[in-house]
Order: C-alpha cells, then structure tokens, then sequence
C-alpha cells in the first residue's frame, strides 16, 4: 500500500469516528481536534516519505531506490575494474556524485516542461521502439550466452534471463527512460548554450593560458614534450634545444629480440658483479703483523671462505657476451647498410621509410629530441637520443644505431623553433577549445542557478 494510500485510510477513519451527531456547539472543537489528527498524520507521512528520497525541489524529487540502484550498478563497474570503493574511502564520493546526477537529470526534465523543450509523440514513438529492440538484443545475448545450456526449452532459458537482468535492474523500461532522459538533456544543453559566442580576446586570455600552462610543463619534463610531439598534441611551447629526427628501424624478430633480451639481462648482472666484487677488495684492510691480526688470520683460515670471483674472470663474460650481441647485430647489419648505400646514392629518405622501417608507429611528424644536456630526453632508448644528437648537419643520416629494438638508421629532418607557437597557427583549435569551455561553463552556471531557484535540497544519510 502506498502512502498516499495509507493517509487517505487513516484520515477515511478518522471520519467516521467522527460522524455521530452532536449538538451543533460541539462541531466546530471537534472539526478542530479532526483537522489536529490529520496534520498530525500528514507530519508523520511527510517524515516517512523524506526518507525515501534523496532529493527534492519545486518540481520533483528523486527516490532513494534509483539512487541505490545507479549506486550499486557504479560500485559493480568499479569492483570490475579491481577497485573495492569501501577500501579506498569513496562512498561519500560516490553517494554524492550519484545524487548530484540524478537530481540535475530530474531538474532537466522539469524544466524541459518548463519551456517546452519536451519530446514530440514522433520521438517517444521512435524511443519505445529502439528501447525494445536494445533490450531484446541484450536479452537474447545472455540467454544464447549463459541460460541457453541451463534450460531444457527456450521458453524457460529466456524467462530466467529475463528475471537475471530484472535483478539487475535492467529492463525495456530501463533503456526507455535513459533514451528519453538522453534527449531531454539534449533539448535543455542546446537551448541554454545555442548563443554562446566567443570573441577574438578570449581567444587570446585562453592561448596565452595554454602557452603558459605548457611552457610550465614541458620545461620541467622533457618525457612531457617527446611523448606529447609523437601523438600529435597540439603544441602551444616548445623548449630550447630540440631536433626533429625520423628513422629507419631494422627490428629484431622475436628469436633476436629474445637473445637480445637474455644478453642484455646477462650484461646487467655481470657488470652489478664487477660492481660488487671492486667494492669488496677495495673495503679487505691490508694484513697487519700484530698478534691481533695472526689471531684474526687464524679465525679466517678455519672459516668458511667467500667466494668471489677474479676480476678477469668477470671481464672475460662480460666480452663474450658482448661479442654475442654483437654477432646479433651483425646478423640485421647488412640491411642497415645497403639502405645508407641508397641513401648516399640520392633516394629519397621518405620513400625509403616507407618501404624498410619497421617502426610501424613513428607519426609523419616524427620525433622530438633533446640535444642539450640541461633537457635530457627521456622518452626515448638512450642509444636512440645519442645517435640522433650524434648527425652533425641538418639532412644527415646517421652511421647504425645499435638500440633495444634492433638497428636504427637516423635523419635529422630540422631543428624545432623553441618558445610560443604563435597563435595564427593554432588559432582554430584554440576558437574551439575555448568556445567548448565556454559553452560548457555556461550550462554549469545555468544549472546551478535552477537549483537554488527551485531551491534543491539533498539527502544524503538516507543512502548511508
């Protein structure tokens, strides 16, 4: 039974214990005590109903079950992700946020009303439809995937899906309500924003921020830059002392970069050896001819020795391995080396990365890399950055670059002009940028406005 329900009981009976007939001056004191009971009742209703809401304001509210339901369907999306929000503190968070969404989406529905901004019949038509056609196909994708083998009839496998999904809250109705709310918001963003215009000096506050919140940036990090010229981030500053190189990888297959892997691990552990072993005979204190240090020998003697290799031991592996990875290298070295025959013939470096690089993710742009010491790159192999500062003349090619990933042949295409871009060539993007905030931003402003003047109010505990 509803509450609207109960009241009109409550007060049904209050009615009739009231309808005997009495002397005319006892009517008005028992109209009274009636009118008394009932707004006593109605306070309790009131209270009971405020608890089952989780915003309210003149013109709506929003109930505590939708804000549970998109409550838990978030804590599921997160807890898919690894993310358990209760061990990271972010209930309130996300309590918050749940209402705060809810409540704006009740608030566009009202004031799409408000100013005609409501669904056409065409449009709720069209909505019912593609609502059962989506909920239809979702539908058949969990019973073919997951009830089909549990049922004996498809009659019962899609009841169970069907029932499966209603758990979850998900049904026509579900997809129904989102599509309309969709468009609504729609309706209610485009006649709020649908005049905002940005003039030439806001174009300029907001290019002189992007140059300044990039030039902070950028000079701090050089992995910033590099990675941000390789994606094709529009660049509003550019650092001192960057070359844009391009080049031609000889990758090693998965064999070779399997030996190359191992080599360089062994490589690694040797020289943290060599390391080890240094340190170790430089701390051994000279032999004394004390009766202390025969009594310290004598101690030794019996104990069980450290074992540490010979220097030259050390150093033999570590030229062996070397020489194996060089043999490795030799083995993509002829490639490398008829490519800079054809490039000191005069082909042209273009078409020659397009037939032989392996870098199949180098941009057209190229990279961006750092040939002081005061920006060191960090984006890149260092034996990368090393034989890219290592070509003297703009349009040079560079002598083979024995890097992590195989062979690298590397040209130095120009160097980048540091400080600004000047604003005619970002202009357009910048228009747009900071018309889109604009826009945005005047919508927010809207929003909040609604609120206080239909004078939101929200209820947070009731979901706790």
């Amino acid at each position: 039974m509803t509450l609207k329900r109960i009241f009109c009981a409550l007060l049904c009976l209050l009615l009739i214990v009231g309808a005997p007939v009495m002397a005319e001056e006892d009517k008005d004191a028992r109209i009274a005590e009636l009118e008394a009971q009932v707004a006593e009742l109605q306070a309790q209703v009131d209270a009971y109903h405020l608890k089952e809401i989780v915003a309210s304001f003149d013109g709506g509210e929003v109930p505590l079950e939708d804000a549970e339901q998109l409550y838990n369907e978030y804590v599921n999306m997160y807890a898919q992700y690894g993310i358990d929000i209760a061990a990271y503190g972010m209930e309130d968070m996300l309590r918050e946020s749940v209402i705060t969404a809810l409540a704006e989406d009740a608030i566009v529905g009202y004031m799409a009303g408000q100013l005609g901004m409501g669904l056409t019949e065409d449009q709720e038509t069209a909505f019912a439809e593609e609502a059962e056609t989506t909920y239809q196909s979702i539908l058949d994708s969990y019973y073919q995937n997951y009830f089909a083998s549990q049922y004996e009839t498809e009659e019962e496998g899609r009841a169970a899906a069907e029932a499966y999904l209603a758990d979850m809250g998900y049904t026509s109705q579900y997809v129904l309500d989102g599509l309309r709310q969709t468009q609504l918001n729609t309706n209610v963003y485009d006649y709020v924003t649908g005049d905002v215009t940005i003039s030439e000096e806001e174009v300029q506050t907001a290019y002189d921020e992007y140059v300044a919140a990039d030039e902070a940036n950028y000079t701090s990090s050089a992995y910033s830059f590099e990675t941000a010229f390789t994606n094709g981030t529009t660049i509003y500053y550019t650092p001192e002392g960057y070359r844009n190189v391009k080049h031609i990888l000889f990758r090693f297959d998965d064999d070779q970069a399997a030996r190359y892997e191992e080599l360089d691990s062994l490589l690694v552990d040797l020289e943290a050896e060599q390391i080890a072993a240094a340190e170790a005979e430089a701390a051994t204190p000279a032999p004394e001819a004390t009766e202390a240090a025969e009594t310290d020998a004598a101690e030794m003697a019996t104990a069980e020795p450290e074992t540490h290799r010979l220097a030259s031991e050390i150093e033999a592996d570590i030229a062996a391995a070397e020489a194996e990875l060089e043999a490795l290298y030799a083995e993509l070295l002829p490639e490398a080396e008829a490519a800079i025959e054809r490039f000191n013939n005069g082909e042209d470096i273009e078409a020659l990365i397009e037939e032989l690089n392996d870098d199949t993710g180098m941009p057209d742009t190229g990279y961006a890399v750092s040939e002081t010491a005061e920006v060191s790159s960090q984006a890149w192999d260092p034996a990368f950055t090393e034989g890219a500062l290592s070509i003297e003349e703009v349009g040079g090619l560079s002598a083979p670059v024995y890097g992590s990933y195989g062979i690298h042949l590397i040209y130095y295409v120009g160097d980048l002009t540091a400080g600004a871009t000047p604003l005619e060539d970002v202009h357009d993007t910048v228009e747009s940028l900071a018309l889109q905030s604009k826009i945005e931003q005047t919508y927010s402003d809207q929003m909040e406005a609604w609120k206080e003047e239909l004078n939101l109010a929200t209820y947070p505990e009731n979901m706790a």
